[in-house]
């Protein structure tokens, strides 16, 4: 290092003026040629750093390395290349591990956190910094002690100092600085490292980590406390937890003092991801909804490709169509798939075979045949009438039935999520809306006044001004009927779907993404007319032909043409709201005649399928009302004791009869026996 005469003017041990600087620095040098030369461009001549006393070479030392400090500039220190130089220390034996495994350097990168990580950086910053004073002259131990030293003084420039607090790692506003000890090991790390890998897996510090729920031993005595279908809270679980734990433990003091306090429990609770703090409590969809699961593309999908159709009960009263009564009733929905455009509905008394097919037929009479239909298995949308190989409506149709796992809501997504929308929102237009969100006290006195209203038509009673204000919020079927095609016609029109794609920085609706689909991927939809409509959808029977006859629903129908199948299965196709007349074909789907209805044995005229699952369907409900009518009476009767001693768990006062009395299970071996014996008591 050389300096001019000027840059060493009033430093200790030096004259204050040039001349008595110039002297001095000749008289040092003497005769020496390599302790003095000519400055370049200029007849000035420079003193190499020797010819300086020791006080004086100390302080330009110090103020060239500040210089270098402040002239370096910040890098990318992790995966910045250290000058390769010979290192006397050899890679640390976890250094060695991590070359002779490559995968345990990805894991220990990957499970640090981003503190560690600038922790990391900063001391390969502060490596490089030496480095950097070495290159310019300093040995290795002055550098070093060069930065520590200026950590602690805050001499050093704001860059370095800044890298040494977060260096240093330590909590405590009396710990400042780093020691020259710990930088002197951060150079070696990365004298001794080749990539920003292994710079940040040794440079990066430990923390402490917590325990994993599975080092915890006492957590396999709660967990069955906790992991209950009943679902008791984290207290409740502890205190069972807890006296379990007594009672196990009672003759080990030790143990008993080792118990864990609730608040610890609950500490550990917490560390638990949601799916295993929610195992033995749930189960079925609710605990499928907290595990992974995949998306379908339906991008890929044509329109029509796939239509999901499912049915809700709407959280609203009605006017029953034929008795007039507030009824719940049934909205079947049928979406399509790729473009979420709903393409069907119906409205229904209850979810049956003959309203999903209702829905089918609408959405297929305006928008075309799908090429598969996808649904759960309820009784309404999976039965022979829809999938029978021969006879079914979709097999004829060449549609693909796809059902759903039981219990398995989440499959169908896209009509679950539908099903909180449109029936929702119809519901909420009426008075009667007694779903999530109704002020309870307005369902029941709604309710009440309508229920009084109902009741004074049915004795003949004029209606007061509250009973006809009640009656008058009970919805007729077909201003529901309306309301349902209104929020139909909104849903696919006006609302913008999250699914779809954007234009403009907005969704599109269903009804412009389908449009704008088919003009791009061209119409290929089949579509049917009235009279394939009426045909696919007339249901079919397999009735066996006897000397001319068929028995289809109870109905029973002639040809002559059936005698030349006699004793042959065939396929009777009959209109669902028409049973005066069936359709016959041989089982290869050829036409063989129509049968018409002729001496009904059952009726007197003859009954459609609308009429016969209207019948079966008052007898079900009957037969529910007659086995709570069963349940009522026998709560009357007491307890059914015997004279040996039997007792069925249900003590009674009573009276007991003078004469013997038999036991009897059931009431039918009760009427059975006094219908033996004539007796007639009842």
């Amino acid at each position: 290092m050389f300096l001019s005469v000027n840059d060493l003017i009033g430093l200790p041990g030096m004259p204050g003026t040039a001349q008595g600087v110039r002297y001095l620095l000749n008289k040092s040098a003497g005769d020496v040629i390599e302790l003095k030369r000519k400055r370049e461009g200029s007849k000035a001549f420079e003193y190499h750093i020797d010819c300086l006393p020791a006080e004086a070479r100390e302080v330009v030392r110090q103020r060239h390395y500040q210089s270098v400090l402040e002239q370096s500039t910040e890098v990318a220190v992790v995966d910045a290349p250290v000058a390769a130089r010979k290192s006397s220390v050899k890679p640390s034996q976890e250094l060695e591990l991590i070359r002779q495994c490559p995968a345990l350097l990805e894991r220990k990168v990957g499970t640090l956190t981003d503190k560690q990580k600038q922790i990391a950086d900063a001391r390969a910053l502060l490596a490089q910094e030496v480095e950097t004073l070495i290159d310019a002259g300093a040995s290795r131990s002055r550098a070093v002690n060069l930065i520590a030293n200026g950590s602690r003084d805050g001499s050093l420039p704001e860059r370095v100092l800044i890298a040494a607090e977060v260096a240093n790692a330590r909590k405590g506003k009396t710990r400042t600085g780093i020691s020259v000890r710990c930088l002197q090991e951060w150079v070696t790390i990365c004298r001794s490292t080749e990539n920003g890998g292994e710079r940040l897996a040794l440079l990066a510090p430990g923390h402490l980590k917590a325990k994993v729920p599975e080092q915890i031993g006492w957590l396999v005595d709660f967990l069955p406390h906790w992991r209950s279908p009943n679902g008791p809270t984290l207290q409740a679980a502890y205190r069972s937890f807890e006296a379990e734990w007594h009672t196990r433990y009672a003759d080990q003091p030790a143990m008993l003092a080792a118990i864990p306090s609730y608040h610890t429990v609950n500490r550990a609770m917490k560390k638990f991801p949601r799916r295993e703090l929610a195992r033995g409590r749930v189960s079925g969809s609710a605990a499928r909804a907290l595990e992974t699961y995949q998306k379908r593309g339906w991008s890929q999908m044509p329109v029509n490709g796939c239509w999901i159709s499912d049915g809700k009960s709407l959280n609203m009263k009605v006017a029953h169509p034929v008795h007039g009564q507030p009824y719940t009733p049934e909205l079947t929905l049928i979406i399509d798939g790729r473009t979420r455009y709903v393409v069907g509905w119906s409205l229904s008394l209850a979810e049956s075979m003959l309203a999903v097919a209702d829905a089918y037929r609408y959405a297929m009479k305006h928008h075309g045949k799908p090429l598969f239909v996808y649904s759960d298995n309820g009784s309404g949308q999976a039965n022979l009438s829809f999938d029978d190989e021969i006879s079914g409506i979709f097999p004829r149709m060449g549609i693909r039935h796809m059902t759903g796992i039981p219990g398995n809501p989440q499959a169908r997504g896209i009509i679950e999520r539908l099903n909180g929308v449109i029936p929702l929102a119809i519901a909420q237009k009426f008075a009667t809306f007694n779903g999530t969100g109704a002020d309870a006290e307005h369902v029941r006195i709604t309710q009440r006044g309508i229920d009084s209203a109902i009741n004074a038509l049915k004795n003949g009673k004029a209606l007061n001004a509250i009973q006809q204000k009640a009656i008058g919020k009970l919805p007729s079927w077909q201003q529901l009927l309306d309301a349902i095609a209104i929020e139909v016609d909104a849903y696919n029109h006006s609302h913008e779907h999250s699914q779809l794609p954007k234009y403009n920085g907005r969704y599109l609706t269903p009804a412009q993404y389908r449009k704008a689909v088919l003009e791009a991927e061209g119409d290929e939809i089949e579509y049917l007319t009235e009279l394939e409509l009426r045909e696919v959808f007339m249901l079919e029977r397999k009735p066996t032909a006897s000397r001319g006859w068929i028995t289809v629903n109870s109905n029973e129908y002639f040809a002559e043409e059936l005698i030349n199948v006699d004793g042959e299965k065939v396929r009777a196709a009959f209109d669902m709201h028409d049973a005066r007349e069936v359709i016959v074909r041989r089982m290869d789907g050829s036409y063989l005649c129509t049968a018409v209805w002729n001496g009904n044995k059952v009726a007197a005229v003859p009954v459609s399928e609308m009429e016969k699952a209207q019948k079966e369907r008052t007898k079900r409900r009957l037969k529910r009302v007659e086995g709570k009518r069963e349940g009522i009476l026998a709560e009357g009767r007491g307890v059914l004791e015997h004279n040996d001693g039997f007792n069925m768990g249900i003590t009674i006062d009573a009276t007991p009869s003078e004469d013997e009395e038999h036991l009897f299970l059931f009431q039918a071996d009760r009427d059975e026996y006094l219908k033996k014996t004539g007796s007639g008591r009842a």
